[in-house]
């Protein structure tokens, strides 16, 4: 904010100075892979998310994975506030360390750290560990104690430095604060409402050091403060964008140095005020004189008197203002950048030797330098959009090969996926991952990036284009059908960023709407590879160029399917050492065609065949979740013969798994093309069920067309098509195996030669930013009465109950600490019995304009093998049931609930015991189960409300109730009964 008198100079040097910045690379000549542990509190203006963007404007290659939404931590004291420990889960990141294959951890904040055995382990793979501290000395004392695992721990206070060494932990490095580039070079719109001569943003709760200063300086100044517990009126919170316009406005911003345990320290919002072109004034001392010069960059004072007399004198000396504001914003672009301190830290890890890092045995110190020396090109980011993430393994290998075939062809490139579920892209793929239907977050993403690539797989057909809302759903944001995948390259077509198909699907297309959505987004494509010849014939129909479109065999030819290690599973095998022949299934619910009549002739030749032969039959699904392909094959295999032994496979299920039980089974009965061809390239002899043209189509491909039956065919002959595959002996016919190969070939070459023209795409030298805020488009008042409130859903209130325990304790079973998305259950007891329950019930309060999906996130902390049968807990949303067993799995299980309209639903959560249990303290902690609302969203209209949860079998209330443990279903109303908890606190 320019002073009183002739501003225009300043302003212009700053601006000038920005412009300058925004086109610096900053580059040591050497580029890690870099696993990034943190969370982002304050959103996207958070220190944290500052550090991590910085490392991206370095040219690193960062995989930043949220604690606030990974859970991959474990908490045993409750830290807060930068407290520790807070241990990551070495198991909990496993599979993203074994995809990712980083050379650098680093736990950013938060308390965040490893166990001893933890930490070894990732030792053992080679790599460097790096643990970053931000709340110190506050937080000396917590740490620590643990901040000896990492290989190198940073400070961001010289005085607990010391405070480390004294205490023998010699592995810290000094890292003080700063800001990156990207926060510099962001612009926000003037907001005259912030203006003001003097301005402090930050909380002032029982610090009365704060409060007496302001309210001072506002007796004489214009002054405005920002944030909770000011004693000035019209103190307001603000966040984002309006935080950022709050500093822009401000002339002078004080700065107080004192932390909340008595300590005098540099704040991070010395760089915040400063890199806003803001004039900092802060109180003497001498570790801020080793990063600005009092008096010539920032201005200084010693008490209340001082600070004000100092304010006043500048504001009165307009062109000494103006020197300090450029020279201040001079020295932190110059030497205060993130950037600046994390090439500094690099310099120090990369050359670290017994000799300059004396804690680091000889052994240690040549593995780091070895793990180091490795570099990559300097980052370019691919977007890559499909319908990943929705535990469909098909998609899944789709992602694996073209992200995979994309790095290859320059390992430059670091793929970012637009997909259903991010998280889980994050976890299973090492890849990071946004939500491709937050269209305004995903143009974020596009700012930095090379290329947008959308496929593969049918993701242009009419199936849905109505559901979505015809042409207008382009326009609308709709996030399913054809503009589900269309908006994201648009978008980039604006920001002059290429865009290409890979192994894209086309068809059917009958619909106009659809037809002309395809045309258009087909037609601003740099280049159109799709997976076959019919796809190459609707698109030219269309109108578009043929040279413009590429065909390639489908994109799973060209996963590596060759190094999976997992054992079959021991129920195959044990079915296969009694003689029996296995059949792998792969169904799917399908609704346009007559589902009942087709599965019925299935059943019937399956159980015809068991008359003459001993077979048992493996589901196998493919997309995974209660209301998809183990729904089906489950009441499929309740409804064969009871001589007919049928395993479903499911739940925590990949592609390596999948793959293992493939190589065991006789044959496969294959609806989904992927299942298909997946069989056929583990050699296995394949009956498809042909409910699109795809799969018939494929089958064609391989020489097979005579085993693939058409769904809708009345006269098709499925104990004749079965019959044939078992007496192939488990070998496909040669014929069969030559095609596949060569399709093997074609699609791993093609793939090569399109990713490596993708990769060529121009760099895009844009600098990683702040992500500008949603915007709302209306003003308050008109958004009060014309724009619905976004949908919530929340827990009620809920009462407790248990069942056959002589003493209640008095705490709540259900600590909310999130509270009110939050409920938790645990058993009082360390000697668990049979019948025992513990249970809150209630509600879930929606609010919203219709139907909505409620995602929860169920999690339980044990798992043991030898331990099953023996506790379950039940979780009832509505008239629908998840019920696990206690032990079976630590893993999240994720639960979607589509209501039908209602405000309230009923929910319970308990944990019941079935059998009698070893006496052990540890049930305490271990049997505790959490059910968190995780987000909602509005859908469209639903005649009933529906549940699923991923890789889980979901039960009608009536059936819950009557399966074992279930008793307390049957509970009508939610009033405290004798032995009642009483209200959880929410």
């Amino acid at each position: 904010m320019p002073m009183n008198e002739a501003p225009t100079t300043v302003d212009q040097q700053i601006r000038e100075l920005k412009e300058e910045l925004k086109t610096r690379v900053f580059d040591q000549g050497f580029h890690w892979k870099v696993l990034f542990l943190g969370r982002s509190i304050n959103g996207s203006t958070d220190i944290v998310s500052s550090m991590s963007r910085s490392l991206r404007n370095l040219g690193h290659h960062v995989l930043d994975i949220d604690t606030a939404k990974h859970r991959i931590t474990n908490n045993p004291s409750r830290a807060t506030g930068g407290h520790g420990p807070i241990y990551v889960d070495f198991d909990k990141i496993e599979s993203i360390v074994r995809n990712f294959q980083p050379q650098i951890i680093i736990c950013c904040a938060g308390g965040l750290t490893f166990t001893e055995e933890h930490a070894a382990k990732l030792k053992a793979l080679g790599i460097v560990l790096v643990g970053i501290t931000l709340s110190d000395p506050d937080v000396f004392p917590s740490v620590a104690g643990h901040a000896h695992v990492f290989d190198f721990h940073t400070t961001n206070a010289a005085l607990a430095l010391e405070m480390y060494k004294g205490q023998g932990v010699n592995n810290t490095i000094y890292f003080p604060f700063g800001i990156d580039r990207g926060f510099v070079t962001q612009e926000v719109s003037d907001a005259p409402e912030f203006s003001a001569d003097v301005i402090c943003v930050g909380h002032a709760n029982n610090r009365p050091d704060r409060n007496t200063a302001m309210t001072h300086l506002a007796k004489t100044l214009d002054v405005k403060v920002y944030g909770r517990g000011w004693e000035l009126p019209e103190s307001e919170v603000v966040s984002g964008d309006r935080a950022l316009q709050a500093l822009k406005m401000g002339k002078v911003h004080v700065n107080f140095p004192l932390t909340r345990a008595g300590y005098i320290n540099i704040k991070c919002g010395v760089f915040e005020s400063i890199g806003v072109g803001a004039i900092v004034a802060t109180g003497r001392f001498e570790e801020m004189a080793h990063f600005f010069d009092y008096g010539e960059e920032i201005l200084g004072y010693d008490d209340e008197a001082d600070l004000e007399r100092n304010i006043r004198e500048l504001l009165n000396d307009p062109a000494r203002a103006g020197r300090m504001r450029v020279a201040g914003f001079k020295r932190l672009i110059n030497s205060h950048l993130y950037e600046h301190r994390w090439m500094s830290l690099f310099d120090e890890i990369r050359t670290a030797s017994p000799d300059t890092a004396a804690w680091l045995s000889d052994e240690r110190a040549a593995q780091i330098r070895t793990t180091l020396r490795k570099s990559l090109p300097r980052a370019r980011k691919v977007i890559l959009s499909g319908f990943y993430g929705a535990n469909n393994l098909g998609d899944e290998m789709i992602l694996r090969s073209i992200s995979w075939h994309l790095r290859d062809a320059d390992p430059s490139v670091q793929v970012y996926v637009g997909s259903e579920r991010p998280i889980r892209v994050e976890h299973d793929h090492g890849l990071q991952s946004f939500q491709r239907s937050d269209h305004h977050g995903a143009s974020e993403v596009l700012r930095t990036a090379s290329a947008v690539v959308v496929g593969g797989g049918g993701l242009w057909h009419d199936y849905t284009i109505q559901k979505a809302g015809g042409i207008a759903s382009l326009f609308v944001g709709a996030p399913m059908s054809i503009a589900g995948f269309g908006i994201l390259p648009l978008m980039g077509n604006l920001l002059d960023i290429p865009f290409y198909t890979v192994g894209i699907g086309a068809g059917p297309l009958v619909d106009d709407d659809a037809r002309r959505q395809v045309r258009y987004l087909a037609s601003t494509a740099r280049q159109l590879n799709v997976r076959d010849h019919d796809s190459r014939t609707i698109l030219e129909g269309l109108g578009i160029e043929p040279d413009a479109i590429s065909v390639s065999p489908d994109t799973v030819y060209a996963v590596d399917i060759s190094a999976t290690a997992e054992a079959a599973p021991e129920q195959l095998e044990a079915l296969r050492a009694q003689g029996y022949r296995l059949i792998g299934l792969n169904l799917r619910h399908w609704r346009n065609a007559e589902q009942g009549a087709w599965l019925e002739r299935l059943r019937k030749a399956i159980n015809d065949i068991a008359a003459s032969e001993k077979i048992a039959v493996v589901g196998l699904p493919m997309q995974l979740g209660g209301v998809h392909d183990e729904d089906i094959l489950a009441k499929f295999g309740a409804s064969l013969l009871q001589q007919i032994p049928f395993v479903a496979l499911g739940g925590d299920f990949g592609l390596d798994d999948y793959l293992s039980a493939l190589r065991v089974v006789d044959g496969v009965i294959a609806m989904r093309l992927h299942a298909a061809l997946l069989a056929h390239r583990a050699g296995r002899p394949t009956v498809g069920l042909a409910y699109d043209p795809k799969v018939a189509r494929h089958f064609d491909e391989v020489g097979a067309a005579e085993l693939c039956l058409e769904i809708t065919d009345p006269d098709a002959d499925f104990l004749s098509a079965i019959r044939h595959m078992l007496a192939l002996g488990g070998v496909p016919l040669l014929a069969t195996q030559e095609k596949v190969s060569d399709l093997e070939r074609h699609a791993a070459a093609s793939l090569k030669a399109i990713c490596a023209e993708i990769a060529a795409s121009p760099d895009n030298a844009n600098v990683y930013r702040i992500p500008s805020e949603k915007p709302t488009y209306l003003s308050e008042s008109a958004s009060k009465k014309n724009v619905p409130p976004a949908a919530t859903a929340t827990f009620e209130p809920m009462v407790g109950r248990a069942n056959k325990f002589r003493n209640i304790p008095e705490r709540r079973l259900n600590v909310l600490f999130d509270s009110p998305r939050a409920i938790h259950v645990s058993l009082p007891t360390a000697k668990p019995w049979r019948g025992q329950t513990v249970e809150q019930h209630g509600h879930i309060r929606i609010k919203a304009n219709g139907p909505v999906e409620i995602a929860l996130q169920v999690e339980n902390r044990y798992q043991n093998p030898k331990a099953l049968g023996n506790i379950a807990y039940f979780i009832r949303i509505g008239n629908s049931v998840l019920r696990e067993d206690l032990c079976g799995s630590k893993d999240t299980i994720h639960v979607r609930y589509l209501t039908a309209g209602e405000s309230r639903v009923p929910f319970s959560v308990a944990v019941v015991v079935l059998n009698n249990c070893r006496e052990a303290e540890g049930w305490r902690r271990f049997s505790k189960v959490s059910v968190r609302i995780s987000h909602v969203h509005a859908v469209a209209e639903q005649k009933e409300a529906l549940m699923f949860a991923s890789g889980r079998s979901i039960l009608a209330l009536d059936d819950a109730a009557r399966s074992e443990g279930g008793d307390h279903l049957m509970a009508e109303s939610a009033s405290p009964a004798e032995g009642a908890l009483g209200p959880a606190i929410v």
